[in-house]
């Protein structure tokens, strides 16, 4: 195996256990898994999404999404209402407290990374964002269908 493929492995778990459910301070979304955060996320990215588009935007089954829905909609972040196209469809609409917990923590992790990167120059954080950009991409191509 390429050592460097190693190492951005290694770094990128880094990333994840700082950004995921461990999070800043200890705490990555309120009372969200990082899971239902970026389901919940997609919501409010994408209006009128079925169940099944959410499972197929964060790679769940529908019955795992559907899951994924049940606990946000107890938790009060998520509304399901009959898409007036097809009847049989369930539309997820965020709730203003789900809007809300999102902005919180986006809000939150855009300032920690502005801190945590406020010494470096605009061309590096361009380098950094468009590096992610196309890893991100990659990653996206080649997921199990």
């Amino acid at each position: 195996m390429d050592k460097k493929i190693l190492d951005i492995y290694k770094l990128l778990q880094e990333i994840a256990w700082c950004f995921g459910s461990h999070g800043v301070n200890g705490e990555c979304c309120g009372d969200l898994t990082l899971t239902e955060f970026i389901a919940l996320r997609k919501v409010l990215e994408n209006a009128d999404l079925s169940v099944q588009d959410i499972g197929n935007s964060i790679n769940f089954t529908k019955s795992g999404a559907t899951r994924i829905i049940d606990r946000l909609e107890r938790k009060g972040y998520v509304t399901r209402r009959r898409s007036p196209l097809n009847y049989r469809v369930c539309c997820i609409t965020a709730t203003e407290k789900g809007t809300e917990v999102v902005k919180n923590t986006m809000e939150k992790y855009s300032a920690y990374l502005e801190m945590i990167l406020g010494d470096l120059d605009t061309p590096m954080i361009d380098n950094i964002k468009e590096a992610l950009e196309v890893l991100v991409e990659s990653v996206h191509k080649h997921e199990p269908v």
